[in-house]
């Protein structure tokens, strides 16, 4: 993303977004807190213009974050959180979480901790798959995504489950979606290691 002070790519499956962080920038009079900064989201679409799902994203996002910036650090000021997605075959909320998960850390935004995330659809069948394709999110009697904060014993930030299921079936869902999201927190600080030590060669050189 042009200009943005950090920016991430998160993939699963063939779903794979992009997220861009913008800020701590000067808020506008009408928008700012005096004790904190202000957290704002933005999702496009990889087609067309935003949709009432994509606006419920938008909320869900920013409020997840926004307990987990801290923002008291840069009070007055605006931390703007772009998504993009590239392409949408479902797990696209836990898809977006990840990749600003990451964005934020690139840009240098204070967080408490890291988020991770992770979708699990329940079949008609009865089998249940992590990170589901769009074509079994539509033929699933639920699904469920969960983000779960690092080091963290308190339960996930957020959950949205939806469909027909048991609470034994929740539970089997949330399990897979903590081991996964605990797979993914690997795989990021792998990430933020190599890149840290890339930048550490090319400013040595």
């Amino acid at each position: 993303l042009n200009r943005a002070d950090g920016s991430a790519q998160f993939s699963a499956g063939n779903t794979s977004v992009v997220s861009g962080i913008y800020g701590p920038v000067e808020a506008k009079v009408y928008e700012e807190k005096l004790d904190r900064a202000v957290v704002e989201v933005k999702f496009r679409p990889d087609i067309g213009a935003p949709t009432t799902k994509d606006k419920w994203m938008e909320s869900a996002i920013r409020n997840t974050f926004e307990r987990e910036i801290l923002a008291h650090l840069h009070p007055r000021t605006l931390v703007q959180i772009v998504i993009q997605l590239r392409e949408g075959d479902g797990s696209v909320d836990s898809a977006a979480i990840n990749a600003t998960s990451l964005a934020l850390v690139d840009a240098g935004i204070p967080l408490k901790c890291m988020i991770t995330a992770a979708t699990c659809a329940v079949l008609s069948d009865d089998t249940t798959v992590v990170d589901p394709t769009q074509e079994e999110i539509d033929a699933a009697r639920s699904t469920h995504t969960f983000a779960f904060a690092s080091g963290s014993s308190t339960g996930p930030l957020y959950v949205d489950s939806r469909g027909d299921f048991t609470m034994d079936e929740y539970n089997h869902c949330y399990d897979l979606c903590a081991l996964a999201t605990e797979r993914v927190l690997a795989f990021m600080r792998t990430a933020i290691e190599g890149k840290v030590t890339k930048e550490a060669k090319i400013s040595a050189a």
